[in-house]
């Protein structure tokens, strides 16, 4: 099988546009070029057929395509993840996300490996001098989504349907957005991943949709960060979101949260806005229904008629997908 040539740069001078942010453009000799996420380009001599995954999010995508069957190789991160797993039926597992077994890999004749912009692998200089090519795609981030699912879209040869997903993404955003946009107040919000008083900056994927949900993020810092409990709680944020791996014992982890020291005296405990929302939601192309369960929370009353599920459920009809509608938030909304 011909491997991929791959010729990084700087950002490509566009050639054409397709929906919002997204990137196609194609060399005289119909090489395709690929606009990462960090903004460096990569160019491809074909469509791949066998596709080695490290980034989930990103596999996401492809499974909304219907190019999940393309996928050879998932990192051990994906394949823990029960969800995630069963979208790749042809996949084995190449190693960690951040350092995959380089000889396992080419042994796969894979044509090229998607990993995060924002998190290399340690071995990347290996993998390129193997000849591997990779592309850096994050798929984490509101505000460059669009263009990552068509960048996706252009990896597989399926950019007719990238574009109906990334216009779909935008009809979700863009409602929230209109809605929100007339409000004058925007409430205070503290939103922690996993692990506890990890707090998430502006520019993190929460962070931005704190943002778009007509919020206002106590952390004004850039990326994730450990938080004080003294600082949170001096804070008094209006609202506490709570990113969980799994809905298995929801009450045990909402109870953990509100009887933490000082937490008694924080609004958000006071008037019952704590609320866990299921951290797969956050990234990838399902994150629109997260602005649309950070609203709700936020701004209950201007959302009354939007739900999670249905989001979800709308994925499931236009794209022939099976995601969960189920277990979403704690308590429901």
């Amino acid at each position: 099988m011909k491997k991929l040539l791959i010729v990084s740069g700087v950002i490509l001078t566009m050639l054409c546009i397709v929906f919002a942010a997204g990137c196609i453009s194609e060399d005289p000799q119909g090489s395709i070029v690929i606009m990462n996420s960090d903004g460096s380009t990569v160019t491809l001599n074909h469509t791949a057929e066998r596709i080695v995954l490290l980034n989930s999010n990103a596999g996401e995508i492809l499974y909304l395509l219907g190019d999940a069957d393309k996928v050879v190789g998932i990192s051990q991160s994906i394949a823990n993840n029960a969800e995630q797993v069963k979208m790749y039926p042809n996949a084995t597992v190449v190693g960690a996300w951040n350092e995959p077994d380089v000889e396992y890999l080419i042994s796969l004749d894979a044509d090229l490996v998607i990993g995060y912009a924002t998190s290399k692998p340690k071995n990347a200089e290996v993998l390129a001098s193997a000849g591997i090519p990779i592309v850096y795609i994050d798929c984490t981030k509101p505000n460059t989504m669009t263009q990552d699912i068509v960048e996706i879209g252009k990896i597989s040869g399926n950019t007719e349907k990238a574009q109906q997903i990334a216009e779909y993404y935008n009809e979700v955003i863009t409602e929230v957005e209109s809605r929100v946009t007339p409000i004058s107040w925007a409430p205070t919000v503290y939103a922690e991943s996993y692990t506890a008083y990890w707090g998430q900056g502006t520019d993190t994927g929460m962070g931005q949709l704190i943002t778009i949900a007509g919020g206002s993020n106590i952390m004004n810092d850039a990326g994730s960060k450990k938080l004080s409990d003294e600082w949170v709680v001096s804070s008094s944020p209006e609202i506490i979101v709570k990113l969980v791996n799994n809905m298995n014992d929801p009450k045990a982890a909402y109870n953990e949260i509100v009887s933490r020291t000082g937490f008694n005296t924080i609004s958000a405990v006071e008037n019952d806005k704590v609320w866990l929302l299921r951290n797969d939601l956050t990234y990838g192309p399902r994150s629109c229904a997260a602005a649309v369960a950070l609203a709700k929370m936020i701004h209950p009353e201007v959302f009354e008629d939007m739900s999670v599920e249905s989001v979800l459920t709308e994925f499931n009809i236009r794209f022939g997908t099976d995601f969960d509608v189920t277990g979403l938030t704690y308590p429901a909304l």
